[in-house]
Order: C-alpha cells, then sequence, then structure tokens
C-alpha cells in the first residue's frame, strides 16, 4: 500500500496535520542529502588529490591498514551517534573503493607516460 503525503496533506484532521509533518521533515532531509552530497565533492576532490600524489611517488592504490583504521574509527563514531555501525562501514566501503579506482585509473596514466 502506498500514501501519497502529498494529497494527505490537503486535506483536514490528524492525517493531514500528520502529512504537512512529514513534508516539513522531508524537506529537512533534502537539505541533508544536498550538504551529504556537497561534502562528497569535497572529500573527492581531497581524494583524487592523494590519488596524484600517490601515482607520482609509486605508492599502491590501496592501503589496507589505514582503511581498517578508518572502518574501525568510523564505527565507534557511528555508535557514539546512535547510528548503524554497519551502516557507517557500508559507507567507507562505497568512497574507498571509488577513490581507488581513481587513484588506479591515475597510477595507469602515470605509468603510461
Amino acid at each position: 500500500m502506498e500514501t501519497v503525503i502529498d494529497d494527505q496533506a490537503q486535506g483536514g484532521g490528524p492525517r493531514a496535520q500528520a502529512a504537512r509533518q512529514v513534508e516539513e521533515l522531508r524537506a529537512d532531509v533534502d537539505t541533508i542529502d544536498a550538504a551529504i552530497v556537497a561534502m562528497l565533492a569535497e572529500r573527492f576532490r581531497v581524494t583524487h588529490r592523494i590519488g596524484l600524489l600517490k601515482a607520482q611517488a609509486g605508492f599502491a592504490s590501496a592501503d589496507m591498514h589505514r582503511e581498517s583504521t578508518q572502518i574501525a574509527a568510523l564505527r565507534d563514531k557511528a555508535d557514539d551517534y546512535g547510528l548503524d555501525p554497519d551502516l557507517a562501514e557500508a559507507y567507507l566501503h562505497l568512497v574507498a573503493d571509488a577513490a581507488k579506482r581513481d587513484h588506479e585509473r591515475l597510477a595507469g596514466q602515470t605509468n603510461s607516460r
């Protein structure tokens, strides 16, 4: 079953009030999502610079010690905030894997010169 919140917000009564509150909270979620995307873009600008330095120095694209340390730190931080640590770890795997792919691409460009 699906409820279209926009339709519900137009009416009266407790369902309409709840629908309006959902709409307000969704606006907050949209703002947070936009901020997360902006922060991810900044994160990838920084990791791209790291990838360039690694490629120029001939370092491997992956640093498993760093990754495992970061996983533990983010799991702890997530727990502190009341967030599921598995979600924090999944996030880190997602962004770390994307950064490693970029680093490998940069290393390939550097090696082909």
